[in-house]
């Protein structure tokens, strides 16, 4: 049986590049913290319509703030800047968002206490109270 891929042109595998100076590169490492505050920003925004999306959020954004912090020390120390700066926007919209349904809750916890309190089913309510 034939190999199909036989004669197809075979790659060879990816060598370093040599350095002018001699030697060869090292890849850079990613940025510290990066990964992790961009996948805390995706978890922030999709969960953000519960209480979790806001912890995730605050959490997404401290290590979006410590890579960038470290990033900015030695921008050419390190790869990942984009990874960690996505993430950052996308804790503070997750965090935004949250505090937005946070507050929607509010405020629709006063409407429905505001219109107990009007309506009379609120006289079982000061029955109670005054025993």
């Amino acid at each position: 049986m034939e190999n199909y891929n036989e004669n197809q042109p075979q790659s060879e595998p990816q060598q370093p590049q040599p350095n002018p100076g001699g030697g060869y590169y090292a890849p850079k490492p990613t940025l510290p913290n990066a990964a992790a505050s961009l996948v805390l920003g995706i978890l922030s925004v999709v969960t953000s319509c519960w209480f979790v999306g806001l912890i995730l959020g605050i959490i997404g954004l401290v290590f979006g703030n410590k890579a960038r912090a470290i990033y900015l020390a030695a921008p050419n120390d390190y790869n990942g800047y984009g990874m960690a700066n996505a993430g950052r926007v996308l804790s503070i919209i997750g965090i935004c968002i949250g505090g937005l349904y946070i507050l929607y809750v509010l405020v629709i916890i006063g409407i429905i206490g505001i219109g107990v309190g009007l309506s009379e089913g609120a006289d079982w309510f000061r029955q109670i109270s005054s025993l």
